[in-house]
Protein backbone atom coordinates (compact mmCIF):
# COMPACT_ATOMS: atom_id res chain seq x y z
CA UNK A 1 0.00 0.00 0.00
CA UNK A 2 1.84 3.21 -1.02
CA UNK A 3 1.60 6.06 1.60
CA UNK A 4 -1.11 8.61 1.31
CA UNK A 5 0.96 11.42 2.64
CA UNK A 6 3.51 10.97 0.09
CA UNK A 7 0.34 11.25 -2.78
CA UNK A 8 -1.41 13.90 -1.43
CA UNK A 9 2.09 15.96 -1.59
CA UNK A 10 1.87 15.24 -5.33
CA UNK A 11 -1.51 15.88 -5.56
CA UNK A 12 -0.94 19.20 -3.95
CA UNK A 13 1.90 19.88 -5.68
CA UNK A 14 0.53 18.72 -9.26
CA UNK A 15 2.99 16.53 -10.44
CA UNK A 16 0.54 14.23 -12.75
CA UNK A 17 3.49 12.16 -13.64
CA UNK A 18 3.75 11.08 -9.75
CA UNK A 19 0.15 11.20 -9.33
CA UNK A 20 -0.26 8.67 -12.38
CA UNK A 21 2.12 6.49 -11.88
CA UNK A 22 1.48 5.56 -7.80
CA UNK A 23 -2.47 5.48 -9.01
CA UNK A 24 -1.39 2.75 -11.49
CA UNK A 25 0.68 1.06 -8.34
CA UNK A 26 -2.68 1.60 -5.96
CA UNK A 27 -5.53 2.48 -7.58
CA UNK A 28 -7.08 3.10 -4.15
CA UNK A 29 -5.42 5.87 -3.21
CA UNK A 30 -8.06 7.52 -5.41
CA UNK A 31 -10.79 6.65 -2.85
CA UNK A 32 -8.25 6.76 0.65
CA UNK A 33 -8.75 9.34 2.91
CA UNK A 34 -6.44 11.37 5.04
CA UNK A 35 -6.34 11.57 9.10
CA UNK A 36 -9.10 14.55 8.80
CA UNK A 37 -10.88 12.07 6.46
CA UNK A 38 -10.42 14.07 2.90
CA UNK A 39 -9.49 12.48 -0.01
CA UNK A 40 -7.02 13.47 -2.80
CA UNK A 41 -9.52 14.88 -4.58
CA UNK A 42 -10.06 17.23 -1.98
CA UNK A 43 -6.68 18.42 -2.11
CA UNK A 44 -6.82 18.63 -5.98
CA UNK A 45 -10.00 20.77 -5.79
CA UNK A 46 -8.45 22.98 -3.03
CA UNK A 47 -5.18 23.49 -4.84
CA UNK A 48 -7.10 23.72 -8.13
CA UNK A 49 -4.93 21.33 -9.72
CA UNK A 50 -7.07 20.28 -12.62
CA UNK A 51 -5.27 17.73 -14.46
CA UNK A 52 -4.22 16.13 -11.27
CA UNK A 53 -8.61 16.43 -10.48
CA UNK A 54 -9.19 14.60 -14.20
CA UNK A 55 -6.79 11.57 -13.25
CA UNK A 56 -8.28 11.33 -9.94
CA UNK A 57 -11.77 10.91 -11.05
CA UNK A 58 -10.56 8.61 -14.14
CA UNK A 59 -9.05 6.41 -11.18
CA UNK A 60 -12.31 6.52 -9.80
CA UNK A 61 -12.07 9.36 -7.09
CA UNK A 62 -15.68 10.26 -5.33
CA UNK A 63 -16.34 13.17 -6.86
CA UNK A 64 -18.84 13.82 -3.96
CA UNK A 65 -17.20 12.30 -0.73
CA UNK A 66 -17.62 14.04 2.13
CA UNK A 67 -14.53 15.29 4.27
CA UNK A 68 -14.04 13.89 8.29
CA UNK A 69 -14.13 17.73 9.55
CA UNK A 70 -16.65 19.81 8.07
CA UNK A 71 -18.97 17.43 5.56
CA UNK A 72 -17.36 19.23 2.57
CA UNK A 73 -17.55 17.75 -0.76
CA UNK A 74 -14.43 18.42 -2.96
CA UNK A 75 -16.40 21.06 -4.50
CA UNK A 76 -16.81 22.78 -1.71
CA UNK A 77 -12.70 22.63 -1.06
CA UNK A 78 -12.51 24.61 -4.75
CA UNK A 79 -15.02 27.12 -3.85
CA UNK A 80 -13.21 27.63 -0.18
CA UNK A 81 -10.26 30.10 -1.39
CA UNK A 82 -13.14 32.56 -2.97
CA UNK A 83 -15.62 31.81 -0.06
CA UNK A 84 -13.04 33.26 2.65
CA UNK A 85 -13.18 36.56 0.20
CA UNK A 86 -16.96 36.46 -0.02
CA UNK A 87 -17.80 34.58 -3.31
CA UNK A 88 -20.95 33.15 -4.11
CA UNK A 89 -22.48 31.28 -6.50
CA UNK A 90 -24.81 32.29 -8.66
CA UNK A 91 -27.33 29.76 -7.48
CA UNK A 92 -27.57 31.16 -4.12
CA UNK A 93 -28.10 34.60 -5.22
CA UNK A 94 -31.18 33.52 -7.18
CA UNK A 95 -32.38 30.93 -4.27
CA UNK A 96 -32.16 33.84 -2.06
CA UNK A 97 -34.39 36.14 -4.21
CA UNK A 98 -36.73 33.11 -5.18
CA UNK A 99 -37.25 32.92 -1.19
CA UNK A 100 -37.77 36.69 -0.81
CA UNK A 101 -40.38 36.61 -4.01
CA UNK A 102 -42.04 33.61 -2.53
CA UNK A 103 -41.89 35.38 1.83
CA UNK A 104 -40.24 32.35 2.94
CA UNK A 105 -38.73 33.69 5.62
CA UNK A 106 -37.26 30.78 7.02
CA UNK A 107 -35.24 29.82 3.93
CA UNK A 108 -34.01 33.35 3.41
CA UNK A 109 -32.69 33.30 7.07
CA UNK A 110 -30.66 29.85 6.46
CA UNK A 111 -29.14 30.96 3.25
CA UNK A 112 -28.24 34.65 4.42
CA UNK A 113 -27.09 33.32 8.11
CA UNK A 114 -24.83 30.54 6.01
CA UNK A 115 -23.18 33.35 3.20
CA UNK A 116 -23.21 36.76 4.81
CA UNK A 117 -21.64 37.77 1.68
CA UNK A 118 -25.95 37.45 0.28
CA UNK A 119 -26.17 40.89 2.57
CA UNK A 120 -24.56 43.04 -0.03
CA UNK A 121 -25.11 40.52 -3.06
CA UNK A 122 -27.41 42.21 -6.27
CA UNK A 123 -29.35 39.79 -8.14
CA UNK A 124 -29.29 39.12 -11.96
CA UNK A 125 -31.42 42.35 -12.83
CA UNK A 126 -28.54 44.34 -10.72
CA UNK A 127 -30.62 44.58 -7.55
CA UNK A 128 -29.09 44.95 -4.50
CA UNK A 129 -31.16 41.84 -2.33
CA UNK A 130 -31.10 43.52 0.72
CA UNK A 131 -33.31 46.63 -1.17
CA UNK A 132 -36.34 43.76 -1.76
CA UNK A 133 -39.31 44.86 -0.49
CA UNK A 134 -39.98 41.98 1.79
CA UNK A 135 -36.58 42.88 3.24
CA UNK A 136 -38.11 46.42 3.94
CA UNK A 137 -41.09 45.83 4.99
CA UNK A 138 -40.28 42.67 7.09
CA UNK A 139 -38.43 44.04 10.54
CA UNK A 140 -36.32 40.54 10.90
CA UNK A 141 -34.91 40.10 7.63
CA UNK A 142 -34.46 43.67 7.64
CA UNK A 143 -32.18 43.57 10.54
CA UNK A 144 -30.49 40.50 9.24
CA UNK A 145 -29.77 42.44 5.98
CA UNK A 146 -28.42 45.28 7.90
CA UNK A 147 -25.80 43.56 10.34
CA UNK A 148 -23.95 43.13 7.13
CA UNK A 149 -20.77 44.63 6.98
CA UNK A 150 -22.11 46.76 3.19
CA UNK A 151 -25.84 48.08 3.48
CA UNK A 152 -26.22 48.45 -0.40
CA UNK A 153 -28.85 50.59 -1.93
CA UNK A 154 -30.53 50.80 -5.51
Amino acid sequence: MADLSLFIDAVTRGDLGTVTAMLAADPGLARRSDAEGATALHHAAFAAQHAVVDALLAAGADLNARDGAHGATPGGWALHRLRERGALLAVEIDDVRFALDRGDDVWVRRLVTRHAALKSARDHDGRPLAAHPRVRTVPELAALFASGDRQPTE
